[in-house]
């Protein structure tokens, strides 16, 4: 079925370790994802103020589904898998 959201293209590449960091802008937040450096960081979209860094524990599966299931949107309402689950793949941008 290949890449339909931005989450298929998260599984495709967010371990591989020659990629530090994906990237997506939702909802008036900047979002960093870090493989390497086991966080994820979130800012104001508008002004870059505000910023907040989330340091996630484990390693393989155990981070990743750490990552997927955290709720760092302005509301706290909203898990990273499900904001990626309703972006098109090209919101998801590697650093």
């Amino acid at each position: 079925m290949g890449i339909v959201t931005a989450l298929d293209k998260f599984y495709e590449v967010f371990d591989n370790p020659e990629r530090d960091a994906l990237f997506f802008d939702y909802d008036g937040l900047s979002y960093q994802l870090s493989y390497c450096g086991k966080y994820i960081w979130t800012e104001r979209t508008e002004d870059g103020k505000d910023a907040w860094e989330y340091c996630i524990p484990g390693e393989g599966k155990v981070f990743i589904d750490a990552v997927l299931d955290s709720k760092v949107n302005q509301n706290k309402d909203k898990s990273i898998r499900e904001i990626l689950a309703e972006l098109p793949p090209e919101a998801l941008t590697r650093g």
